[in-house]
């Protein structure tokens, strides 16, 4: 029951600002978001690095698949699913904005992210509940 109306992308802000507190508290020179985690020579011969901070990038991505997915069920939680989206939207701007650690393009994607999670969840609650109102 707490999956269904916790928003995902706060468990992912929750990460971001334990990675970034935890690499700067180690070290305050390293920017953990430039770290290489992978690296491919593809077929053309050019070399690919995955860095965490697009791991990360990657993994709002899937959140915010599965956010859409959670937004196309039509149930009572679903009002307080997008309030708390909604709040979790406005963490993501203020710290983006207040918070010199997470000034980056990484966050700043994420923010966005969950803007695009705040709109598509309400957008598609309101199509829904007027599929819903047609129907009876």
């Amino acid at each position: 029951m707490v999956f269904r109306t916790v928003p995902l992308f706060s468990v992912l802000l929750i990460f971001y600002n334990a990675v970034i507190l935890f690499f700067r508290w180690q070290d305050p020179a390293v920017d953990p978001m430039s770290a290489v985690l992978l690296t491919f020579t593809l077929p053309s011969e050019a070399i690919w690095t995955l860095t965490f901070g697009d791991s990360i990038v990657i993994m709002g991505l899937g959140v915010l698949y599965v956010e859409l997915i959670k937004s196309t069920r039509a149930s009572d939680q679903s009002i307080l699913e997008h309030t708390f989206s909604m709040f979790v939207f406005l963490i993501y701007l203020l710290e983006f904005l207040l918070f010199p650690l997470c000034a980056s393009s990484t966050f700043l994607i994420l923010c966005f992210m969950s803007l695009l999670d705040v709109i598509a969840g309400f957008t598609i609650s309101i199509s829904a509940a007027r599929r819903d109102l047609t129907v009876s």
